[in-house]
């Protein structure tokens, strides 16, 4: 009662095989990053961070039950797993391409959130992530937060971090994901790619079970909790490198929402193991090309360093992380948001004011522009 409720013989597959099929394919084709498909109304599709309605009739609740039911037998998913109100898996649309899939019921409805995964993973220069973060692939150990909101691209930089290690050393790369998304050709690494609710029950025993594998590198999908932080911190400092993302706007957002998953009495202890154990946060915003309805990455990265390891470690001295950014850039590659948005607006590839609407302090990045000649 209230599941997504399918039956897997229906009536009519094949035209709503065809169906699928011919709103994912222009979709990608578009350009969209994710599709909407709801009962009594028309396919919705996210191009460059806008939903526009696609021109095509309404799909009613029966097709739209019946193209979960696809989704979720291309994808392997038990019906276990498919008779819930909610089931989160990755599908590969032959022809098509990989989605990330949501089904889910609304107005006691099946309906569909599907979000396209890029292949091949793109490089980092496509991505316009700063060239600094390319070391990173040489880690031993650390851990290394991607940070920003839903739809950022953060699970892309990530692979394309992955995909770099993949082919310049012999790692084992074990990732604890919902879904797992993206899949690797293994070049010189190994992977074990684990799936929260398929090959394993949750993150923490996720991760408990990585710690077990001979990991080099752990990717988890997302860090949420303090139970799921003190995993990871603790793999880090037993000597491998974890990697995961986390909803934060910047690097001392990141850092007040990780030490605020514990609770008073432990936050100093947090503090000190963050500043011994952080190697790198990357924080992302997209804006829009000057134009151009493209979106382009902004990129605010903190390296460890001296000064902010000193930084994490003191609450009193928190505040003046984002000075430490500023002034770490030449020796160790750090930079603000508003630095980058500076420098897009000199080289004229952003206006000023999508760089004002994205930019941490909007006054003084104004400020700085109009000093260089651009207004």
């Amino acid at each position: 009662m209230g599941a997504i409720g399918l039956t897997r013989t229906l009536e009519g597959t094949d035209r709503v095989d065809m169906t699928l099929r011919r709103i994912l394919k222009g979709s990608l084709q578009a350009g969209a990053s994710d599709v909407h498909l709801r009962a009594g109304r028309a396919p919705m599709v996210r191009l460059e961070g806008q939903l526009r309605r696609l021109e095509h009739p309404d799909l009613d609740a029966p097709q739209i039950a019946r193209m979960t039911s696809l989704l979720a037998q291309w994808a392997g998913v038990d019906d276990a797993r498919l008779e819930q109100r909610q089931c989160d898996f990755a599908c590969e649309v032959g022809s098509v391409g990989r989605f990330r899939v949501h089904a889910y019921r609304e107005s006691n409805a099946c309906a569909l959130a599907m979000r396209a995964i890029p292949s091949p993973i793109p490089d980092f220069a496509t991505l316009r992530v700063p060239p600094v973060v390319k070391s990173l692939a040489n880690l031993q150990r650390g851990l290394i937060l991607v940070a920003g909101a839903t739809g950022n691209g953060k699970s892309t930089t990530i692979a394309s971090l992955l995909e770099r290690v993949n082919h310049e050393h012999a790692r084992h790369i074990v990732t604890v994901e919902s879904p797992v998304e993206f899949l690797f050709d293994e070049r010189q690494s190994t992977f074990s790619l684990r799936e929260i609710g398929r090959d394993v029950d949750d993150t923490e025993s996720g991760l408990y079970g990585a710690l077990r594998e001979d990991p080099d590198w752990i990717f988890v999908s997302e860090i949420r909790n303090g139970a799921e932080l003190e995993l990871a911190l603790g793999a880090a400092e037993a000597g491998h490198v974890v990697i995961s993302s986390l909803h934060a706007s910047d690097a001392t957002r990141a850092i007040h929402r990780m030490i605020h998953f514990y609770p008073q009495g432990r936050r100093d202890a947090v503090r000190h193991r963050l500043a011994d154990s952080l190697a790198a946060i990357i924080c992302q915003r997209l804006v829009v090309r000057r134009g151009s309805p493209e979106r382009i990455l902004a990129a605010e990265i903190l390296m460890r360093s001296p000064t902010v390891s000193d930084c994490i470690r003191h609450e009193n001295r928190l505040k003046g992380l984002s000075k430490a950014l500023e002034v770490g850039t030449s020796e160790y590659g750090t930079q603000t948001f508003d630095q980058q948005l500076l420098r897009y607006v000199r080289d004229g590839v952003v206006e000023l004011d999508t760089a004002r609407a994205a930019a941490s302090h909007p006054n003084d990045l104004a400020r700085a522009a109009q000093m260089s000649g651009r207004r």
